[in-house]
């Protein structure tokens, strides 16, 4: 079996299934607006799904992924998903759709060398992906915190300021002295 040739023609649905697959990870109203939303400024998640769930599939078929190229990917997605109602696993999970969606599709010729030497590969690509997606989400969750944490911190020391319990120390510029 000739798996790039397969491939290329394959790739337009198997991408459409991996983005359906992400897409009903949503709750029924959200999927239905991501599938009949087209215009990407009015479906901005939709669209940013479609795009990098197309970059991923571009590498997770490859013998060697291009490190550079899975962060562009996969940046965009998992910011995403770490700002929604969604569970660490939930978040990444998409990754792994992959891997049963091409050996669903290969399944009649899994006896070929070749496919089960690409099947292993995409399966140790996936590995690779949910490893970046897992810091991505990490990075994205610590920035969510911090900026809690200091907004946090900025209402407390207003309301404290307000209640004049502390007061503000104006700004002296040494070069402003005369």
């Amino acid at each position: 079996m000739d798996l790039q040739h397969y491939l290329t023609d394959n790739r337009r649905k198997l991408v459409e299934k991996w983005v359906a697959s992400v897409i009903a990870t949503y709750p029924p109203n959200s999927v239905k607006f991501f599938t009949d939303t087209k215009d990407p400024f009015a479906n901005p998640v939709g669209s940013t799904v479609k795009r990098s769930i197309d970059l991923l599939f571009s590498e997770v078929i490859k013998n060697k992924m291009d490190p550079a190229a899975v962060n562009e990917a996969m940046d965009p997605i998992i910011r995403l998903r770490a700002v929604q109602e969604f569970t660490p696993s939930q978040a990444v999970s998409f990754i792994y759709t992959i891997k049963h969606l091409l050996r669903k599709a290969l399944e009649k010729h899994r006896r070929d060398e070749a496919v089960e030497r690409f099947l292993d590969d995409v399966a140790s690509n996936a590995d690779e992906l949910m490893l970046v997606a897992l810091d991505i989400y990490g990075k994205c969750r610590e920035k969510i915190y911090t900026l809690r944490i200091n907004q946090a911190k900025n209402s407390l020391k207003k309301l404290l300021i307000k209640k004049e319990i502390i007061c503000e120390i104006p700004d002296i510029n040494p070069d402003s002295r005369t």
